[in-house]
């Protein structure tokens, strides 16, 4: 194994002289390659922020969604709450501006206020309800009406507000929905064809027909549909609601809402649209602190290096690798996600620590007095070999994640592998080009030999004085002295860490990585105190057969299972409803309101006209609730908001509730259906599958990389000694937030091959150089010295200017990458020590051979005799 790493160094050594000759070819090379990638990154760059983009198209989760939505429409909605200012929602005041924004809402919806230079997205709004429209019941002798609680007799008069006021009180799914408890506040529901536009249309504004169908939606059906319940229906694939489009619906619904003569209001909203909203608001936000965070790593490379070529060159090596990887996904039409930033920031990473490999190692042998062709090949022949195994072991741990059967996740392995590839193609074929056009570092010379001799004596005084130096030649001293102690001391923190990383748990709570103080977590807590809830989830119930809806048994175990959620998980259920609600209350209604009657009737026939009754006073509603043939219902749950460590424990037992309370139904409806579906559900499922996807992902990547470390060290034991340092930052970062009690979010767990990665990088560049040093002397004080003096200072600079640059992100207002920021820069620095201290003490306890006898046997055996 020697030979070969020796060839592979003699081939880095000579890769410089033998590009030189060729500079401007590749220099040409490189521009128009980049001028290419750069063009594709301009003109096909596409990204898909969806949540059902991290779906496969035929996953169960999905699947299910569609088909709830084929049948009910979108569940992906806005929730409006608003408080108003004199403290009564049914005040003159209150009432009146809510007409006056009802009807310009519904005016947006029909497309009749038109937006004049772009499309009016407020027409993807199929229904509002509220307070104004909301529809209760009454009884006119044997027939139900229903009527709209204000618009159709809006209250002139104290007396006639108040009497509204008692009528809503007496309806259930009013009360949380439309007004809160004290009628401080009040809610406006939006019902939005979101995620219900066939992949096959594309929602076009010149082709929806303007005229409201459901203006006048209270009229009678005659006669009973005849639905054939054997008709396949074929599933659609729809279209997926991208964060772009959330962004345009949310900003035309705020121009309206937040007009002066809604001033009486203040506006909550709630939702997956304002949550992208404010997701997409804090990207643009975080650009600048990714800028940032490159002015600073730009200003750190020029107080370490100091010299203008340093800086641009790796700048320029790592724009072009960004650039490189960017447009070749884009040229092959690959649609992005927000995990591009994560790749741009493996690139800045890895690039980074190529380059100052290469620089550092370059300006030691000009101190030296080396001369510039000198230095340059030596550098190469040093840092060369440790930069292609730090490019195929990283390679290696991110293509684990091409393994993934999450599309996102999958896509981010291929570009962050790539990304990889072209940081390493332009540092070794590109940079020393670069580096010949414009040095980094110049002796001084003058005609005048005092001079000259100044300037030699101020380098040798200027390498004495150098700080950091200075402080590792310490370290030899500081590890031979007691290697044991030190071995045991990081055993012990390690340890501590793992202990840590065993009562961490998994918990996304997308609300709670905003900053506390932020609109959408403070909308998000007035909703959970004072309305039904800012998340919901529902459950469809397919029992495929005609008419077993209006079996009284299956309303009788949909109404028992409501109970039973609201009774037994009021931590996380506020309201329910379901078609059992609407039953009951008409069987009240029916029966003079008498309270005795508010439940489900025992007979099957009085069922089917209550039913009847409802479909003809409000198809609508029914239509919403119900299939035309009576064969699928659903029921819908809204709920406080949580993480999804507490969500994954109450939907498991929630199924098993399910399951309890219709197993007697299985014999009578032997096929039915029972799933919990909607974007709540997904999301669970989404965190979920990243959870498990990045556990096994970041095993195998270890797997791998132990398995590489291995084999090119010749030595099972140096290769488990080379991994501690590797793991002991990742252990160090999942170790530390069990031990404070911080969650591990997708987010966090996504950067666990990030911090692998920029630790793999340092520590191969350490042991290549202590295995060269070690099969040179023989002698462990030696090679230690000598790694230590000539690495040392890179690992250093790397790890000042990642570790520095990484701390940027934790002023994020999204603690996700706030979070990334803070334990990335501190496993960073830990990645460091250990490669300072705990990788010298190692070697020099234990001693491994690295194949140094076997190689020095083979050469003894070459020798003629």
């Amino acid at each position: 194994m020697h030979s070969i790493l020796e060839r592979f160094n003699h081939f880095f050594e000579l890769a410089p002289q033998r590009l030189l000759p060729w500079r401007w070819w590749v220099l040409s090379l490189f521009l128009i390659t980049t001028a290419f990638m750069t063009t594709g990154m301009i003109t096909r760059f596409t990204m898909d922020m969806s949540l059902e983009s991290w779906f496969q198209d035929d996953d169960p989760a999905t699947v299910a969604l569609d088909k709830f939505r084929s049948q009910f429409g979108s569940d992906d909605g806005v929730y409006i709450v608003y408080r108003a200012k004199d403290g009564d929602v049914f005040s003159e005041q209150s009432l009146k501006t809510l007409r006056a924004l009802y009807t310009e809402l519904d005016n947006a919806r029909v497309g009749l206020n038109k937006q004049q230079d772009e499309q009016n997205l407020l027409m993807r709004i199929e229904r509002i309800d509220s307070l104004f429209n909301g529809r209760y019941q009454l009884a006119d002798g044997d027939t139900l009406i229903t009527k709209k609680l204000l618009a159709d007799d809006f209250p002139q008069t104290k007396a006639e507000r108040e009497a509204r006021r008692d009528i809503a009180k007496t309806q259930d799914n009013f009360e949380l929905a439309y007004y809160s408890k004290d009628f401080q506040y009040a809610g406006i529901r939006l019902k939005t064809d979101f995620g219900t536009i066939p992949v096959e249309n594309t929602f076009n504004n010149q082709a929806v027909d303007e005229t409201n169908l459901l203006a006048d939606d209270s009229f009678d059906i005659d006669t009973e549909m005849t639905v054939d319940s054997s008709a396949e229906i074929e599933t659609l694939q729809y279209q997926d609601m991208q964060m772009t489009e959330y962004l345009d619906f949310m900003t035309q619904l705020r121009q309206i809402a937040e007009k002066p003569q809604y001033s009486h209001f203040e506006f909550y909203y709630i939702g997956t649209a304002p949550l992208m909203e404010f997701f997409l608001n804090s990207m643009l936000r975080d650009i600048v602190l990714l800028s940032i965070m490159v002015m600073i790593i730009m200003g750190l490379l020029w107080i370490l290096f100091r010299s203008f070529s340093a800086v641009v060159w790796s700048v320029v090596v790592i724009a072009g690798s960004a650039f490189w990887t960017i447009g070749m996904t884009s040229w092959l039409g690959i649609a992005m996600s927000t995990m591009v930033n994560l790749t741009f920031m493996l690139i800045l990473a890895v690039g980074i620590a190529d380059c100052v490999h290469v620089l550092s190692t370059y300006i030691f042998y000009r101190r030296a007095q080396h001369s510039h062709q000198q230095a340059m090949t030596m550098a190469y022949r040093k840092t060369g070999l440790p930069i292609f195994l730090t490019t195929i072991t990283t390679m290696a741990g991110m293509s684990a994640l091409m393994l993934s059967d999450i599309p996102q996740i999958s896509t981010f392995g291929v570009m962050s592998t790539v990304g990889v590839g072209m940081a390493f193609i332009l540092t070794i074929f590109v940079l020393p080009v670069l580096l010949d056009i414009w040095h980094p570092y110049h002796n001084k010379t003058s005609s005048n030999e005092d001079k000259r001799n100044k300037t030699v004596a101020k380098i040798k005084q200027h390498n004495k004085i150098h700080w950091l130096q200075q402080l590792l030649s310490h370290i030899p001293g500081f590890v031979n002295k007691a290697p044991r102690t030190i071995v045991f001391v990081y055993m012990a923190i390690f340890a501590l860490f793992v202990y840590g990383t065993s009562q961490v748990k998994v918990d996304s709570n997308f609300v709670e990585l905003v900053r506390e103080g932020s609109v959408i977590r403070i909308a998000h807590d007035i909703v959970d105190k004072n309305m039904m809830g800012s998340q919901s989830m529902e459950f469809m119930l397919n029992f495929k057969q005609t008419d077993a809806v209006k079996d009284p048994a299956v309303l009788k175990t949909i109404e028992a299972l409501q109970r039973h959620v609201e009774q037994n998980y009021p931590q996380h259920v506020i309201k329910t409803f379901s078609l059992a609600d609407f039953v009951k209350d008409t069987n009240k209604i029916m029966n003079e309101g008498r309270e005795a009657f508010k439940r489900i009737p025992d007979d099957a026939r009085l069922t089917a006209q209550y039913i009847y009754l409802f479909d003809t006073a409000n198809p609508t509603d029914r239509r919403n609730l119900v299939s035309d043939d009576y064969s699928k219902t659903h029921i819908s749950l809204q709920l406080k908001n949580a993480g999804s460590y507490e969500y994954a424990h109450f939907f498991n037992a929630i199924q098993q509730d399910i399951n309890r309370l219709f197993a007697p139904l299985k014999s009578k409806y032997p096929e039915m259906e029972l799933n919990a579906t909607g974007s709540l559900a997904l999301l669970m499922k989404l965190i979920d599958k990243i959870s498990w996807t990045q556990i096994k992902s970041f095993s195998f990547a270890l797997m791998i990389i132990t398995i590489l470390m291995m084999v090119t060290l010749g030595s099972v034991q140096a290769g488990l000694i080379s991994m501690l340092p590797n793991l002991l930052p990742a252990f160090f970062t999942f170790g530390l937030m069990g031990l404070i009690g911080v969650p591990l979010d997708t987010d966090t767990l996504v950067i666990a091959p990030l911090i692998i990665g920029i630790a793999v990088d340092d520590t191969i560049h350490f042991i290549a150089h202590y295995r060269d040093a070690w099969f040179q002397h023989g002698d462990v004080d030696k090679a230690i010295k000598s790694t230590i003096r000539e690495v040392g200072q890179a690992v250093s600079f790397t790890t000042l200017i990642l570790g520095v640059g990484f701390s940027v992100l934790a002023f994020s207002n999204y603690l996700g990458l706030a979070k990334t920021g803070i334990f990335g820069s501190m496993a960073i620095f830990v990645a460091l020590s250990s490669d300072l201290l705990l990788l010298p003490a190692l070697f020099k306890w234990l001693r491994p051979d690295l194949g140094r006898r076997r190689y020095l046997h083979k050469q003894t055996e070459a020798i003629p005799a």
